[in-house]
């Protein structure tokens, strides 16, 4: 047995001292990252006539002001390149080389050209004819050129004038530099082999601005060409790009070490689509697909393959436009330390390694899920932004609101039994009304001109929001005019840019021919989807019923919901609503079974009697909040007690969210959603629960800690009594369905945070079993045992998984297991895996930089013992915080502060905080002091506010209130 005062070092020690390791982040922005079921994410506090205004030229809330210079003369455009590079990335060397020649075409007489370059250095470019046939001819002249790096204009000026109607090509000479696992541009990446060897690769993502940083170009979506690409690279690697390769790579007469891959001429493209990498990967190869990965998880690359398959045929099925008619093949290729992003590169879709590779042995149901909506997602932009390009910025929601939407539709039409459908409602409609309830927020047409201001456009709005209110006008008109509608919108506009007004015509013309008298009269799609493209926000429809004797009548009127405030706005949304009754409940949405709130308030009739609930928007379809008057939230709530299965689980997960947020944003009693969400105890389906989640995890977050933390334990416990026996929380069934599992871990995440007897005792005899049989747990479960067995795990349990973690080589795995190992309660392991992130040398070297900073956010986001933790590490002295910092980056530091900060709820752990306060000193900004501070007071201030106050005084009474069993 090791001595007290020596278990930290000990442990420390086989941590830091173990066999050398191997290697193993919706959006190239979020993913998709699973929401943790471990971690405790805390909320904010605060979140920093129709007809005629929707065709004004002033239909935004807010202004804006473009700073033009950003954009390309329209005096030239492309119409074909031939790039040339030159890589030695094989030997790490992470120079470049190469030569373009763009055929352009003159629109204005000028002398000047003008292209867009970031930090490339040209050496030279030439003016050259077009000759017959229309290669390039004789070189006419070398131009002049130069950069303006704020800009990135590279201008090229000529000593004679070009004409109107004129083409010419040029060739421009340049070298740059590989960016550094940044997943941006023309990039390195690198990877452990077997040997433990590290290999290096380079790939491209130039979405959105990031096409000029590898070559000289039009880097505009609008500005489309077709592309002939050769890559010259070391003859034991091998090149893949959007098109086949031209034959068998050449030798390079240069030296023999080196061959040149050529590629077949492109369809007409944007530069952003643009993708080819160099690599010693291996293959995968199924019909007209191919899935490219590193040799050594060769085995994950099956699952991708069948799945790329059959998504991309339902697809085209679906489109009624074949992918194949367009491109010849798909590659898919998961690249090393790239996060969990992706990018839809036409041809060549490129992932980050955690959302492509699956391993069954290995993975859970839930990175199969991840996957599999991922592909669709990607692949739903071969139509969607490949196919069709959106003309400038501003309308990127043409890209990513429909592949959000068909990330699920697809993988539910390829994979109908895993039931994807169902998470969409939680996983983005839910999820963009919490980012949507700012004052602040962008509306979904929004412009850009800098690269940073059109970065910034990849955002919740874009994915989420996006996908949303276009699933709603899909419902609302029906999938068959829908899909009418998308085919005459991208036969129109194929191989070209698109505006929103593109997509309304083609919706237009469908409903035209398929649905004359759908929309009230006299409104057109366009302004109907103007009202939710042009402005931010969304509405909470009232519903307020009169419960007359001789008529059922409701009166309903909109509002903008904000999560904070509620200010004057006039604005109106043209909302498509429905609804059903408990005298007749229907659930089915269908377009004729919508009507139109086309003002701030109506009245309408319900035919549904005095003591019978209402409940509108079906399905969660419509991208709005419902609100009731207090007696229909009554009978609502009496019926799901009654019997939670007579309302849709889709409107029952519906009824639990909207009802929290609304209580959040003080339009509704906190006591309303508290008492709905004792129905609970009688469900089974899992959108419900998750939706729960949030309010659980928030009043959890909230009295932890305090005196009233037991009197919410027990409101939790019962609500949970009755299904927890019911699930095999400890053991996987070969016909568990995608939900169920699901459903389980969300139950035995919450069983055993609330200290369910039986639920840790049996996670952590899981966890011993696993560990005496030297078997890891299956990956279905691995999650909940894992974590809630370490939190009373042995020093030899916890060094058992931290080897399983060592040794992987898969990203997805590796956060698993990183997860769990903070989830310890012992203080001397936590500053031991604390330690491994900052560790240094060989034995280190497989650990990737976002792995690093996991381990501490993972650390604190576990336990309040994980706060503790993090506290004492960054205590230890100033070499250690200097340490850190160099390490993982002064954010880290920071955010480490704002997130304790965040989870102080008592005076002993505020005493603690502001030790660390003084510790730190001038190592963190003031800003961020005053900052965690403010958020503390926050955190005491809300147990004296109305909400708090009817929250605890709730808690209390169900605490202290004999209810049957």
């Amino acid at each position: 047995m090791v001595p007290p005062r020596r278990l930290l070092f000990t442990l420390g020690c086989c941590l830091l001292l173990a066999a050398t390791p191997t290697l193993a982040g919706r959006p190239a922005w979020k993913w998709l990252a699973e929401p943790s079921d471990i971690t405790l994410p805390f909320e904010p506090e605060e979140l920093s006539d129709v007809l005629s205004s929707a065709s004004g030229p002033n239909r935004r809330a807010v202004e804006q002001t473009l700073d033009e210079s950003y954009r390309l003369p329209n005096s030239t455009s492309p119409v074909h390149y031939h790039l040339s590079l030159r890589t030695a990335i094989h030997q790490n060397n992470r120079q470049f080389s190469g030569t373009v020649l763009i055929q352009i075409e003159v629109h204005e007489p000028t002398t000047t050209v003008t292209l867009l370059n970031r930090a490339l250095t040209v050496q030279r470019a030439f003016l050259h004819e077009v000759a017959t046939g229309g290669v390039a001819g004789p070189q006419l002249e070398q131009v002049a050129h130069a950069t303006d790096t704020r800009t990135e204009h590279l201008t090229l000026t000529m000593s004679q004038l070009l004409p109107a109607g004129s083409q010419y090509y040029l060739r421009i000479e340049f070298e740059g530099t590989l960016q550094n696992n940044n997943n941006m541009g023309f990039f390195a990446s690198s990877y452990l082999d077997n040997s433990q060897t590290r290999r290096y690769l380079a790939s491209s993502k130039f979405e959105p601005t990031h096409a000029r940083s590898a070559f000289p170009c039009y880097d505009e979506p609008l500005l489309k060409a077709t592309f002939e690409l050769e890559l010259t690279h070391s003859k034991d690697y091998s090149a893949v790009a959007n098109m086949p390769a031209a034959g068998a790579p050449v030798p390079d007469p240069d030296n023999a070490d080196y061959v040149t891959s050529r590629f077949e001429k492109s369809p007409k493209m944007s530069t952003y689509l643009l993708a080819f990498a160099v690599s010693d990967f291996s293959i995968r190869t199924a019909d007209r697909q191919t899935v490219y990965a590193r040799p050594n998880v060769f085995d994950e690359t099956a699952f991708p393959l069948e799945a790329g398959n059959r998504i991309l045929d339902a697809l085209s099925d679906y489109m009624d436009i074949s992918y194949y008619d367009y491109m010849p093949k798909m590659t898919q290729i998961a690249i090393p330390d790239r996060g969990t992003g992706a990018m839809e590169n036409w041809g060549l879709v490129a992932y980050g390694e955690p959302v492509l590779l699956f391993n069954p042995a290995i993975n859970s149901y839930r990175n199969k899920k991840s996957v599999t909506t991922i592909i669709a997602h990607e692949y739903a932009h071969q139509w969607f932004g490949n196919l069709v390009s959106p003309h400038w910025w501003e309308y990127i929601w043409l890209n990513e609101g429909f592949a959000t939407l068909y990330e699920y539709y697809a993988a539910q039409l390829a994979y109908p039994e895993g039931n994807y459908w169902d998470l969409f409602t939680v996983e983005v409609i839910q999820n963009a009304f919490s980012a949507d309830a700012s004052e602040t927020i962008r509306p979904m047409n929004w412009n850009a001109a800098s690269p940073s201001e059109i970065a910034a456009l990849f955002d919740t709005v874009a994915y989420d929001k996006s996908g949303s209110v276009l699933n709603m006008f899909r419902t609302a008109l029906g999938d068959d005019v829908w899909r009418y509608g998308l085919k005459t919108y991208m036969s129109a506009r194929q191989l070209d840019g698109a505006t929103a007004e593109h997509l309304y015509s083609g919706l237009q013309e469908a409903l035209a021919a398929n649905a004359p008298s759908l929309l009230p009269a006299g409104v057109t799609v366009r302004q109907l989807m103007d009202t939710w493209t042009s402005e931010p926000g969304f509405p909470v429809l009232n519903v307020y019923r009169t419960y007359g004797d001789d008529k059922q009548e409701a009166i309903l009127s909109q509002e903008r919901f904000l999560s904070n405030k509620k200010l004057p706005n006039t604005h109106v949304y043209l909302v498509p609503y429905d609804f059903t009754t408990g005298s007749q409940p229907n659930f089915n949405p269908t377009p004729e079974g919508y009507a139109w709130l086309s003002s701030k308030a109506q009245k309408i009739s319900i035919n549904a009697p005095n003591d019978q609930w209402v409940i509108f928007n079906r399905q969660q379809n419509g991208y709005y909040r419902v609100n009731y008057d207090a007696h229909n939230w009554d009978l609502l709530i009496e019926a799901l007690h009654a019997n939670p299965t007579q309302i849709h689980h889709r409107n029952r997960a519906q009824l639990v969210n909207d009802a929290y947020n609304l209580a959040r944003a003080d339009q509704l009693d906190i006591s309303v959603p508290l008492r709905l969400m004792e129905y609970l105890r009688k469900e089974t389906e899992y959108a419900p629960w998750t939706a729960a989640g949030s309010a659980l995890t928030f009043f959890n977050n909230k009295l932890r800690g305090t005196d009233h933390y037991d009197h919410f334990l027990v409101y939790a416990n019962r609500i949970l009594l009755d299904i927890y026996p019911t699930l095999a929380v400890d053991s996987v069934a070969a016909d568990e369905t995608l939900l169920h599992q699901y459903l389980k871990q969300f139950i035995t995440t919450w069983a055993c945070r609330i200290g369910h007897g039986d639920c840790l005792t049996k996670m952590k005899q899981a966890l011993t079993a696993a560990h005496q049989a030297s078997a890891p747990v299956h990956p279905d479960i691995a999650t909940a045992v894992y974590c809630n067995g370490l939190a009373s795990g042995s020093d030899e349990e916890f060094v058992w998984v931290y080897e399983q973690f060592k040794n992987s080589r898969s990203q997805a795995q590796r956060t698993v297991l990183i997860d769990a190992l903070a989830c310890s309660r012992n203080p001397a392991q936590l500053s031991a895996l604390l330690t491994v992130a900052l560790g240094t040398g060989s034995d280190f070297d497989a650990m990737l930089a976002s792995e690093r900073t996991r381990i501490v956010s993972a650390v604190y986001g576990a336990s309040r013992e994980g706060v503790d933790a993090v506290i004492d590490f960054l205590m230890v002295s100033p070499a250690q915080v200097t340490e850190f910092v160099q390490r993982l980056g002064q954010s880290a530091l920071n955010s480490a502060v704002s997130n304790i900060a965040s989870r102080t709820n008592n005076q002993q752990e505020l005493d603690r905080l502001n030790a660390l306060l003084n510790s730190l000193g001038s190592m963190v900004p003031e800003s961020v002091a005053t900052s965690a501070r403010s958020t503390v007071q926050n955190n005491f201030n809300w147990f004296t506010s109305l909400e708090g106050l009817v929250a605890v005084e709730y808690f209390q009474k169900v605490a202290t209130t004999p209810q049957e069993l």
